[in-house]
């Protein structure tokens, strides 16, 4: 039969808690003491990562800034572009019209000197011609006086 026997309670009881006494000093301890290293590094890293993801948002909401001043720059330099190219369109027709004009007026004074010269020259020819012509009516009407008073 089974007996209980009190001596042999007491010193599975003392041998219980002398065990208990050595795990903790010994293992309890050192595993407690391992967990709580590896939870704090665990919160540094996230702590750190944290951080990094915060830094990273900083850095591309710069990047994106620097992007749209960039966008804006780079709209404002074509704008400015257009701008002198128009107007540098705008000087070359100017000039161009002010050239053709000039060229124009020099055509017409040349065309106006050209029809003096050509109508002196044709005064100058019709006179010829009506002094020959009166010569020959003179000559003709000489002749004719002559043969008349014969």
């Amino acid at each position: 039969m089974l007996s209980i026997d009190p001596w042999n309670i007491l010193w599975t009881v003392v041998n219980l808690l002398v065990l208990y006494a050595i795990f903790k000093k010994f293992l309890y301890q050192p595993v407690m003491n391992v967990i709580n290293a590896r939870d704090e590094m665990v919160k540094s890293q996230f702590a750190d990562a944290k951080k990094e993801q915060e830094d990273a948002k900083a850095l591309k909401a710069e990047y994106q800034d620097k992007l749209e001043s960039a966008k804006t720059e780079a709209d404002q330099i074509i704008l400015e572009a257009r701008d002198r190219a128009q107007k540098e369109h705008e000087r070359t027709l100017e000039k161009t019209r002010v050239e053709a004009d000039a060229m124009l007026e020099k055509a017409k004074s040349d065309i106006a000197n050209e029809q003096e010269k050509a109508t002196k020259a044709a005064e100058a020819d019709i006179a010829k011609l009506a002094l020959i012509a009166a010569r020959k009516i003179v000559k003709t009407g000489d002749a004719h006086d002559a043969g008349s008073s014969k």
